[in-house]
């Protein structure tokens, strides 16, 4: 891998995963808490650190070489090939400190190496104990022998080292800036429960006492071997996986996201995000399903496949045909366009990588689903209805009861798509309804003259009486993406997003709307006006249709280049501000990755037809 020198700042980030669900989340650049007494040293967010799966394990730790304390003050770069990051720390007299950070691929550990003319240095890691006030009391306890420090909280367990240990014991109450500025004043707490004298330390980390020194034993013995078997996979993931270009700045950033992309990988389930509060856990039905093209993209079938597998469990399915859009900590069915992006991923997994078997063995059960949803959910007109929070705009500020535009256009293409791959009688009635579907696509047609000329565009959704929410959003783009709309109605609807909505993700709201946020502030802002960049996909896949290759990649790939480059390397984040600012949000969001990595599969694939005609 090549290497990548983001910004030293601290709102930049930088994600080392594990592969298998746990990862560390730093900041390129820490800060100092400006209001606390002692100005200590401290992360951005308290998102940064050590995630076993959903738990923050670790907050960080402290350094001092021969009495200085490596502070932002004195760190004078940063650089990481996605194998490790690199800080370096410039000291009194000229002398120069490097600071080399490692995680394992597959287990849940992390190295933290110096370098330099030192004569000491002095390590003191910060666990992470938010709840030690707000449950019944839990004892944060530590043994020391052999150099090694093994502690104990509440469902975890981690062993330190190693070198000279000294106990310490002290507990630090945590401020993050960015949770004050959010409002968010709830308490947390790291426990420090020693320090180290030396110049490698070592973390293992697990729900057991048992797994946390399988873990630190492993990465101790074999560090530098897994050190260089997780930088020949990376190497060899970017021999594979590359796209053909003569901008440099595009394939690096390629590289980078695919790479992070394939990290978060969590088991066989690919999470909705690999930081923030998506940390680790399970995932999103719907955010898992979106993604899932990006596999296909990258011909990653076998794992398509399990991820698939996964989620189409008869005992995810409830009684209406819809399947549970999230499992943890227990299943919840809130989502009817989660599973009609399941089937429609399933649909199209069966056709490209024609695995009978697979259809075999999961075809009854999307037959029931889909008989199911037609028999409780769809009308005469060949129209689903949904409840109010049933789609993706799921906060109370953005009900949508009714018939939203994007669920009639994923249900008809689901109905077209598996009306090739049953049997005749079914698959008559598939298409029959599909042909209603889209005959009722006509009920959304809205008109609004913009920048002088008058276009036509799809209104957001239906209510229950056919009344027509006409606000400017980007769910038509489902429909182009779905492939159901004439090319005349498709060229004003690209004209009304690149007008109103796109910027470096695409706006959910016009900032023409009386109901426009220009900054995300929370619920209130989060689907009227801010930009999602794992719509900008469907966009420029549809410019390109038409011919517009660069004017694709102008508008939707070129605007994240620099973000991916030199922020938080290989990350494109949830959602920015509707000003195109940044927001305080998940910054490796996996369908956002996934967006990217497929609109530069298709842009790659139109120039090369360019350069050929």
């Amino acid at each position: 891998m090549v290497r990548f020198q983001p910004k030293p700042v601290p709102c930049n980030d930088l994600l080392l995963s594990n592969g298998s669900g746990a990862f560390l989340l730093i900041p390129v650049k820490q800060v100092r808490n400006q209001r606390h007494k002692e100005k200590e040293i401290e992360n951005g967010s308290k998102y940064h650190g050590f995630f076993l799966g959903t738990q923050k394990l670790l907050e960080g730790w402290f350094a001092t070489a021969d009495g200085e304390q490596l502070s932002p003050e004195i760190q004078s770069g940063f650089q990481t090939d996605l194998t490790i990051a690199e800080k370096s720390y410039s000291l009194k007299g000229g002398k120069k400190v490097g600071e080399e950070i490692f995680v394992p691929d597959g287990f849940p550990a992390v190295a933290v190496s110096y370098s330099g003319p030192f004569t000491s240095l002095e390590f003191q890691p910060e666990l992470d104990i938010r709840g030690r006030y707000e449950h019944t009391w839990t004892d944060y306890t530590s043994t020391f022998a052999e150099g090694r420090c093994i502690s104990t909280g509440k469902g975890f367990w981690a062993v330190m080292g190693e070198g000279e240990v000294k106990p310490l014991g002290q507990f630090r109450y945590k401020f993050y800036p960015d949770d004050f500025s959010r409002n968010d004043i709830a308490e947390r707490w790291s426990h420090s429960p020693c320090t180290f004298r030396g110049s490698r330390f070592f973390f293992g980390f697990g729900k057991t006492k048992e797994e946390a020194l399988q873990s630190y034993n492993k990465i101790k013995a074999g560090f530098e071997d897994l050190k260089r078997q997780k930088a020949d996979r990376l190497k060899s993931l970017s021999n594979k996986h590359r796209i053909s270009t003569e901008n440099e700045a595009l394939a690096k950033a390629f590289q980078a996201a695919t790479a992070q992309f394939l990290s978060l990988q969590n088991g066989d389930r690919l999470p909705a995000s690999g930081d923030r509060w998506f940390a680790g856990d399970s995932g999103w039905l719907r955010d898992a399903m979106i993604s899932l093209e990006a596999y296909f993209e990258l011909g990653l079938f076998d794992r398509a496949r399990k991820v698939l597998e996964f989620w189409l469990d008869a005992g995810k399915m409830n009684g209406e045909g819809f399947f549970a859009d999230k499992v943890e900590p227990q299943p919840q069915w809130r989502a009817a366009d989660a599973t009609l992006w399941l089937l429609r991923r399933a649909g199209e997994y069966a056709s490209l990588s024609g695995d009978r078997q697979f259809f075999e063995a999961k075809g009854d059960l999307m037959r029931a689903s889909l008989e199911k949803i037609i028999d409780k959910r769809v009308n005469g007109r060949g129209l689903l209805f949904c409840k109010a929070y049933e789609t993706w705009m799921d906060t109370r500020f953005t009900p949508r009861e009714g018939f939203p535009v994007e669920v009639q256009a994923l249900f008809a293409y689901d109905c077209l798509l598996f009306a090739k791959l049953y049997d005749e009688k079914f698959a008559s009635r598939l298409a029959h309804i599909a042909a209603s579907t889209i005959n009722a696509l006509t009920l959304y047609k809205c008109k609004k003259k913009i920048e002088g000329v008058e276009r036509r565009y799809l209104a957001d959704h239906l209510s229950q009486s056919l009344e027509k929410g006409d606000a400017i959003t980007p769910n038509q783009l489902v429909a182009l993406d779905c492939g159901l709309v004439d090319d005349e109605l498709e060229g004003d609807i690209l004209a009304v997003v690149r007008s109103k909505l796109a910027g470096k993700g695409i706006r959910t709201l016009s900032p023409d709307d009386t109901g426009y946020f220009e900054k995300h502030v929370g619920d209130g802002s989060y689907h009227r006006g801010c930009q999602w960049p794992f719509l900008n996909c469907m966009a420029a896949k549809r410019e390109i249709r038409h011919g517009k290759v660069e004017r694709a990649f102008n508008h939707y790939i070129h605007p994240l280049i620099d973000d991916i480059l030199e922020k938080s390397v290989g990350g494109v984040p949830e959602l920015y501000n509707g000003d195109g600012t940044d927001a305080a949000v998940p910054r490796y969001q996996t369908w956002s990755l996934a967006s990217f990595i497929i609109a530069c599969k298709e842009y790659e694939r139109a120039s090369m037809r360019q350069a050929i005609l």
